[in-house]
């Protein structure tokens, strides 16, 4: 093990940026850096730390609050600056800037280079691959479901609360030909503390094809696929305004999710465990244990989830009240649905629910992905789905590297 600190590098401005570099700076064994790509946020950032540390304010299941402080080495929107000598490189973005943030590390990668999706969003080995060109062979890629807690920003830059955690966060690893610094899961385990467990999977695509990735999408369907257009006069809860109806939905996806998942681990052209991908009723039961009331069924499971109570959809204001903001869903199909009915479509797996979901949602958000059941519209080409890199064979799929480019 190299002596001296861990060197963390946070990448992103957001609330998630601001948890994982106040868990990591608050540890005495690790040295924080921020990549900022705003610089105006950066500098922002930068004159803030300057003055005064941060407070990481943490909620504890008993339901008291305790809080640290915490003291990043330096926030920046030069990535020579801020990524030199690092340890452990973690994306804690939105899946629509992991993008411009892998163009920022691809000068500054090599043998030791770990980059953490967190979360990562299916397609995200893909992506780091076809960014990093032949750089990627010699780098190790994580990529987790989830962020490790849910979080808020109470104070640009000087204070953020930690909300609520995963209980288990799984992650994949893909290890290149060089050899890292530290052991990775250990680091990340080291600056969270107890919570989450963070675990390994036994292949990336177990991550890929969780059935959360359907969790958003369905719910805002749900609740809007039979809107009139009309505007509401308020925001409607989340996750506990869902239906029955809809948690059948989810249900019908997450079976969609495991029938690929089996069609890999059955197939005769590869050698690939995917028997831990879980139904999202499994998967939400171990990830928010002591925090659900009701378990009898997936319904009950997610309605009576307590950190899911006070979720509420996006909206924004028009004249006469409320409509739903569909922007989101961008990320949803392009690091998300379109990504699994890519896999699915190479695997000759029917997903006719899946289908329709992004079918729905496309149209809302004004792009193309899937056309007659084909990923031939015109936005695959921003997606992550493997068909965009040229991942076209069972082989290529579950290798991940894009070998043809």
């Amino acid at each position: 093990m190299p002596s001296g600190p861990l060197k963390i590098c946070v990448c992103g401005g957001g609330s998630n940026a601001h948890l994982v570099a106040a868990f990591s700076a608050s540890n005495p064994d690790a040295e924080t850096r921020i990549l900022d790509l705003n610089e105006e946020e950066a500098k922002k950032w930068e004159n803030l730390i300057d003055k005064k540390e941060m407070v990481l304010s943490i909620n504890e299941d008993n339901g008291t609050k305790r809080e640290v402080k915490a003291k990043p080495r330096l926030v920046t929107s030069n990535p020579k600056e801020a990524l030199n000598g690092c340890d452990l490189i973690i994306l804690t973005t939105s899946a629509m800037d992991h993008g411009k943030y892998l163009q920022a590390i691809e000068p500054f990668a090599s043998k030791n280079t770990v980059i953490v999706g967190l979360p990562g969003k299916p397609g995200f080995e893909y992506l780091c691959y076809n960014i990093l060109g032949s750089k990627a062979d010699l780098c190790t890629f994580l990529s987790f479901e989830e962020p490790s807690w849910s979080s808020k920003i109470v104070e640009f830059g000087n204070h953020v609360e930690a909300l609520s955690a995963m209980q288990v966060l799984v992650g994949s690893i893909v290890r290149g030909r060089g050899i890292c610094r530290r052991p990775p899961l250990m680091c990340l385990q080291m600056i969270h503390g107890s919570k989450p467990l963070f675990r390994p999977s036994k292949h990336f695509l177990e991550v890929t094809l969780m059935p959360n990735t359907f969790f958003c999408p369905v719910i805002i369907y749900g609740q809007w696929g039979k809107w009139d257009g009309k505007p509401v006069s308020e925001t409607p809860l989340f996750y506990h305004g869902m239906s029955k109806e809809t948690a059948e939905i989810l249900n019908t996806c997450s079976q969609e999710c495991l029938d690929v998942a089996r069609a890999i681990t059955t197939s005769e052209k590869v050698r690939v465990d995917l028997t831990g991908v879980q139904d999202l009723y499994q998967w939400c039961i171990e990830r928010f244990k002591g925090d659900i009331s009701n378990n009898a069924d997936l319904y009950t499971t997610i309605t009576t989830n307590k950190q899911f109570a006070d979720v509420r959809h996006t909206m924004k204001e028009v004249d006469g009240g409320l409509v739903p903001d569909f922007g989101r869903l961008v990320e949803d199909l392009e690091a998300g649905l379109v990504v699994i009915k890519g896999i699915a479509l190479l695997m000759e797996v029917p997903t006719p629910k899946t289908d329709e979901l992004i079918g729905w949602c496309q149209e809302k958000v004004g792009k193309e992905y899937l056309v007659n059941g084909e990923l031939t519209g015109n936005d695959v080409a921003t997606s992550r789905c493997p068909q965009r890199f040229g991942l076209c064979t069972i082989e290529a799929l579950v290798n991940g590297k894009i070998e043809e480019h």
